[in-house]
């Protein structure tokens, strides 16, 4: 599942527990790991990304970031995304990490300097200007973010469409695979992202809602369904 992202909070709900659910991720092929630098106020994030933020922030430090990122890249194939918001990135010193250590940065709430961070994941919706959306196009690296619809993560009944209104667009001007975010859960989002023209998919709360209410054996479950879509 190359064209799959899965966000997974970073060291959580504990260390140990963290690197079982990525060697699950890694046995499935899945493309990329967006990892989520937890931050006190992840306000575009739903319930589930914050009260699992809230559960390891006061755990992490810049060097334990630094420890678990090398050991990941060394462990798994899968693209490394570092998502999180300018408080997490002041907080945290990545402008400090070894460029090495991780593929792309998302920063939901600032444009940084592209000279500090291997390269960025933009999100893109149907609102944003020709302008803005040329300027963060031509700026993205691995993949194109492409939110569903207007909403936090994790609080949608069901997947929004709005994304179709820009999608040919963000298609005809970028090299990079578009995926699709936000309010995506089941193997038959996924194949309506798809049919669509997508490339792909991008799931986080959902993941995480599976593995909070049955472990390990619930994601492997889930990620067996979600192959069947690919």
């Amino acid at each position: 599942m190359k064209n799959l992202v899965l966000y997974v909070t970073f060291g959580y709900p504990t260390k140990q527990k963290f690197f079982e659910i990525l060697d699950t991720v890694e046995k499935f092929n899945v493309g990329y790991v967006e990892l989520g630098i937890p931050v006190f106020d992840p306000y575009l994030d739903g319930t589930t990304v914050k009260e699992s933020q809230a559960k390891v922030l006061s755990d992490l430090s810049t060097e334990k970031i630094a420890s678990m990122l090398s050991e990941i890249r060394e462990r798994y194939s899968f693209k490394i995304i570092l998502m999180t918001y300018l408080e997490g990135v002041e907080q945290f010193n990545l402008r400090r990490l070894s460029k090495n250590l991780y593929d792309a940065l998302l920063c939901v709430d600032k444009v940084l300097d592209r000279r500090d961070f291997s390269g960025f994941v933009h999100i893109f919706n149907h609102t944003m200007s020709k302008a803005e959306i040329d300027s963060k196009l031509s700026q993205s690296a691995q993949f194109i973010y492409l939110v569903s619809g207007e909403g936090k993560t994790g609080e949608f009944a069901h997947l929004p469409s709005e994304y179709t209104e820009l999608l040919p667009y963000v298609k005809k001007n970028t090299a990079l695979p578009v995926f699709v975010g936000f309010g995506v859960k089941s193997p038959e989002d996924i194949l309506s992202i798809l049919k669509n023209g997508a490339d792909g998919a991008i799931i986080g709360s959902e993941f995480i809602n599976r593995y909070n209410k049955e472990g390990i054996t619930g994601i492997e479950s889930y990620l067996s369904e979600i192959q069947t879509a690919y």
